[in-house]
C-alpha cells in the first residue's frame, strides 16, 4: 500500500514536471467570445515575427487611476503579452505614472514633453476618499521605441462628447489591435511611402495643412508638388492630397492626374463647391457663397460625383463668437448654420467610432452612374435637420439672430464624403491627348487598374487656424480644434484613416472593423434587485460548499461504513 503511494505521487511529481516544461515552450489559449476579442489576427502576428530587435513600450497609466483607465491599462497589458508570444519575447513594456514626479515644476516639466511627443493628456473629476471632487489629468498613451525610432499612439478614442467612458474604453478596446499593429509596421518598415500636396491652384499654404502634413509624416514622407503640366509629375507617389484648391485646374493638368489613377494612383479630392471668403464676413459682418470655377465638374462626374453648387445649413452645427445687435459687450457663441457637425459612418473601417467632423460651408455630393466598376460608399452625412442653399447668395453675421423654423430643414443627411473603389473611366477615354502632349508615345487609357479616391465637398477640412505674424501665417491650434468650446473633432482622424485605407497594402485597416458588443448592466434592475442578489451571491457559495461536504461526508460512510480487514487464516 505504502509504495503504490510513493509511486503515484512520484508519477504525479514527473507529470507536474513535464506539463511545466511543455507549458514553458508552447502556450495556447481558446478564446470563448462571441467577437474572438482575444485572438490577434494574421496580420498582427506576421507583422510581430518580422521583428528582429526589442521594442520597447513606455505606457503611461499606472498609479492611481479610475476603474476604467485601469481596465483599458489591463486590456493594453494583455494585449502586449499577447504580441510578446508572437514576436519570439521582443516586446518589453513598462508602466509609467506621469504624475509621480517630486515637485509640481519637474511634474509640469514631464506633461508638457508628453503633449510635445504627441501623447494628449485628458482632464477628469476624480472622486476623492472623502466624497470631494478633484481635477485629474491622465496620458492614455503609449511611446514606442524600435532601434533608434520611435513613434507614440493616443490609446483613448472619442472626445469630450461622448456620454459614457465605457463607450469611449469599448471604442479603444476594438481600436488598440490596430493601432499597436499599426505603429509596429511602421516602426519596422525601412522604406515609407511618399504622399504629396498639390499646389499651383490657389491651395492653402504650409501653415494652413501644416498640422495635416505633420500627422502623415509619421507615416509617409510628405511633398508640396505643383503639375505645371508635366507628365510625370504624380508618378512617385502613393497617394496624392488635392486639398482646397480655388483656380481652375487645365486640361493638361487634368490629363495628367486622370493619368495617375489609371495607373493606380490613389487621390484626396477635398474640393469646395462654394467659394466663402470668411475673411471678408468676420471683418465687414457680410459675404458672398460664390461657385467654385475649378473645371473639375467633368472630370468627377466620370468617377462616379457631382458636387452640387450649393452650400449644407445644418441645425447640429459649430457655434462661432458674434457680437449681437442688442448687446455691445463680450462676442457670445451662437450657432453658426454654416458649420455642420457631420456623422461619419459607423459601418465602415475609415469612420467606426469617429466623433463628428466639423465641416465649413460644405456643399452636397450626388453619386452618379451605374457604373458596376465603381463601388460607391458613403463616409459622411449631415443630420436629420439640414438642407440646401443655391449659389449665389449672401452671408451675413446677423442670420445668427434669426434661427430659421426647424421644418424648413427639409433635406436629411445630405452626403458630404464619400469613398470610391474600383475600375474608373478615363475623363479622356473619347479625346485625343495628343493635342495635349505632342510627345506622347503610351496608349491612351479608356479605364483604370482598380483603385481607390475620396471626395469630400469642403476642403476646409483639412485646414488648421493660423494666427498672422509680421513673418506670415504660422499654425495656431491643432486640426480639429476649436480654441472657443475647447473641443475637438475627428478631422485630423478621419484624414489619416482614409490615407492608410488609401494606401493600405497589408489588409491592416480591416482590424478597425472590429466590434467588441457592449454589455452593461441594467442600473435600473441593478438598483432595485440590488439586497436579493447579495444574499444569493452571499448565501448560495456557503450553501452548495455544505452540501458537497455533506454528500461527499455520507458517501464515505456509506463506501467504508461497511469495511471489515480480512484476518490472516490459522
Amino acid at each position: 500500500m505504502k509504495k503504490r503511494n510513493i509511486r503515484q505521487c512520484i508519477i504525479l511529481l514527473c507529470g507536474i514536471v513535464l506539463v511545466a516544461m511543455v507549458s514553458s515552450k508552447y502556450s495556447f489559449r481558446i478564446d470563448l467570445t462571441a467577437e474572438k476579442r482575444y485572438t490577434l489576427s494574421p496580420e498582427t502576428i506576421q507583422a510581430l515575427r518580422r521583428l528582429d530587435a526589442p521594442l520597447y513600450v513606455d505606457i503611461f497609466l499606472d498609479g492611481d487611476l479610475p476603474v476604467q483607465f485601469r481596465k483599458l491599462r489591463n486590456s493594453i497589458c494583455e494585449m502586449l503579452d499577447d504580441f510578446k508570444a508572437y514576436s519570439g519575447s521582443r516586446i518589453i513594456y513598462h508602466l509609467i505614472d506621469p504624475a509621480e514626479a517630486n515637485s509640481r515644476q519637474e511634474r509640469e516639466k514631464y506633461y508638457a514633453g508628453l503633449e510635445e511627443s504627441g501623447i494628449r493628456g485628458i482632464n477628469i473629476n476624480k472622486t476623492n476618499k472623502d466624497g470631494s471632487l478633484s481635477q485629474q489629468i491622465i496620458f492614455p498613451g503609449a511611446i514606442l521605441s524600435y532601434r533608434d525610432r520611435r513613434a507614440a499612439i493616443n490609446l483613448l478614442r472619442g472626445n469630450n462628447r461622448m456620454v459614457h467612458y465605457e463607450t469611449a474604453l469599448n471604442a479603444s478596446l476594438e481600436a488598440l489591435e490596430y493601432e499597436l499593429a499599426k505603429t509596429v509596421t511602421l516602426l519596422n518598415t525601412d522604406s515609407v511611402g511618399r504622399v504629396a500636396f498639390t499646389i499651383g491652384h490657389g491651395e492653402p499654404g504650409r501653415a494652413e495643412t501644416y498640422d495635416l502634413a505633420n500627422e502623415f509624416a509619421g507615416f509617409y514622407e510628405v511633398d508640396r508638388k505643383a503639375i505645371h503640366g508635366q507628365l510625370n509629375a504624380l508618378d512617385p507617389y502613393r497617394a496624392v492630397i488635392i486639398a482646397k484648391p480655388r483656380e481652375a485646374f487645365d486640361e493638361k493638368d487634368k490629363f495628367v492626374i486622370d493619368r495617375y489613377i489609371m495607373r493606380g494612383g490613389k487621390v484626396m479630392w477635398l474640393i469646395n463647391g462654394a467659394d466663402v471668403n470668411t475673411d471678408s464676413l468676420f471683418s465687414t459682418g457680410i459675404t458672398y457663397a460664390l461657385a467654385s470655377e475649378l473645371n473639375l465638374d467633368d472630370q468627377l462626374f466620370t468617377y462616379g460625383v457631382r458636387i452640387n453648387p450649393d452650400v449644407i445649413q445644418d441645425i447640429v452645427s459649430h457655434p462661432v463668437p458674434v457680437r449681437l445687435a442688442d448687446d455691445s459687450s463680450q462676442p457670445v457663441l451662437a450657432p453658426w448654420l454654416y458649420y455642420p457637425l457631420v456623422n461619419p459612418s459607423p459601418h465602415h473601417v475609415i469612420t467606426r467610432n469617429l466623433s463628428p467632423v466639423c465641416l465649413r460651408y460644405a456643399s452636397d455630393i450626388d453619386t452618379v452612374g451605374r457604373d458596376n466598376a465603381v463601388r460607391k460608399s458613403v463616409l459622411l452625412q449631415t443630420s436629420e435637420m439640414s438642407r440646401t442653399k443655391g449659389l449665389p447668395f449672401m452671408i451675413t453675421l446677423s442670420e445668427v439672430e434669426h434661427m430659421p423654423e426647424q421644418q424648413q430643414f427639409n433635406r436629411p443627411h445630405r452626403i458630404t464624403g464619400v469613398l470610391l473603389e474600383g475600375e474608373f473611366p478615363s475623363v479622356f477615354r473619347s479625346r485625343n491627348a495628343r493635342n495635349l502632349f505632342p510627345d506622347l508615345q503610351e496608349k491612351q487609357a479608356e479605364k483604370s487598374v482598380p483603385t481607390k479616391m475620396l471626395v469630400i465637398s469642403d476642403g476646409n477640412v483639412a485646414c488648421n487656424d493660423v494666427r498672422y505674424t509680421p513673418n506670415g501665417p504660422v499654425p495656431a491650434y491643432p486640426l480639429g480644434y476649436d480654441r472657443y468650446t475647447r473641443e475637438t473633432f475627428a478631422n485630423r482622424e478621419f484624414l489619416v484613416n482614409a490615407l492608410n485605407y488609401l494606401t493600405d497594402d497589408t489588409g491592416l485597416m480591416n482590424l478597425r472593423n472590429r466590434e467588441f458588443k457592449l454589455r452593461l448592466l441594467n442600473r435600473q434592475k441593478v438598483a432595485s434587485e440590488q439586497l436579493k442578489w447579495q444574499i444569493i451571491n452571499l448565501v448560495l457559495p456557503m450553501f452548495l460548499l455544505l452540501a458537497g461536504g455533506l454528500a461527499y461526508n455520507g458517501w464515505r460512510r456509506f463506501r467504508y461504513g461497511n469495511y471489515r480487514p480480512k484476518t490472516a487464516m490459522t
